[in-house]
């Protein structure tokens, strides 16, 4: 019976190479650029996520200083031809503005990400531009009052009872420990390999859960009301947005991107890269060991 199910195994995983290969066959003509995309934590952290973090991390002391030279030097080795950074992208003139003074010498880097890893590995490869690639989400338009959405909120989570509010209040605790967990693990470990973990696929596929609880489940299909997915919509818009953004920064099969953001934000445009045709995505992981 073992055997039997081994090979029924074996089987499938051939179908499928042979279906990818298939795949790659018909779209070898078509130039691709490599593409890694960083999730971050906030350096200086401005307390506007869910999750306010409790432990900080000076960027400045000597230790922390040596690690993140470390992770400079391992995506230096990826060798990025393009940098993307979670910047509004109708603030691209401040931006320049900004990295053209600290290559001239007359900024002095503050503890910000942006600042600390793009306009550092920026500098150190000889760029002479970074890329903003933020993007203002795109709400859904409700015809409900402020008074009138609340009653429709409250009316859903009366209907959920108690019972399911339990839950989802549960499940939602559960992610804020798991945040508060992980957000102490950033003092007990180098950069690099808190890095990992932030960008492992496992675990940004999983935070994404927590946009799919609660609220978002509020509503009557048979009604035709979407009321919790319609309230979500801001947040893929401008994920959605953000990746465009990426794509026009690229010329395919010339580039090789790197794109800094904040962690959250992996979930979706790794989906959007894996799918993409312009794109050969790329993992945190893997580049540590070139």
């Amino acid at each position: 019976m073992k055997t039997r199910i081994l090979f029924i195994v074996l089987f499938i995983t051939s179908i499928v190479f042979a279906q990818k290969t298939q795949i790659d066959e018909h779209f070898k003509n078509i130039k691709s650029s490599d593409l890694l995309i960083l999730g971050s934590f906030h350096f200086a952290n401005p307390q506007l996520d869910s999750y306010k973090p409790k432990y900080t991390v000076d960027i400045f002391s000597e230790k922390r200083q040596k690690e993140l030279r470390e992770l400079l030097n391992v995506i230096k080795k990826y060798g990025p031809t393009k940098i993307g950074v979670e910047w509004k992208a109708t603030k691209q003139k401040k931006l320049d503005s900004l990295y053209n003074a600290y290559l001239e010498g007359k900024f002095r880097l503050k503890s910000n990400e942006i600042y600390q890893v793009a306009f550092r590995l920026g500098k150190e490869l000889g760029h002479k531009k970074l890329y903003a690639v933020d993007a203002p989400s795109r709400n859904f338009k409700s015809d409900l009052t402020q008074k009138e959405f609340k009653a429709k909120k409250n009316y859903y989570a009366q209907k959920a009872g108690m019972e399911m509010i339990k839950r989802e209040m549960n499940i939602n605790d559960t992610y804020f420990s798991l945040y508060e967990k992980g957000d102490k693990l950033k003092t007990e470990m180098s950069l690099v390999e808190y890095f990992k973990i932030m960008n492992n696929p496992d675990v940004v596929s999983h935070n994404h859960g927590h946009y799919l609880i609660g609220e978002f489940k509020m509503g009557e299909a048979e009604k035709g009301d979407y009321f919790g997915a319609d309230n979500s919509i801001w947040w893929y818009s401008r994920n959605l947005r953000i990746f465009q953004n990426i794509l026009n920064m690229n010329k395919a099969g010339e580039d090789k991107v790197f794109v800094l953001m904040g962690a959250g934000h992996l979930s979706i445009l790794n989906f959007l890269a894996k799918s993409s045709v312009d794109f050969n995505l790329k993992n945190f992981e893997e580049i540590t060991k070139l």
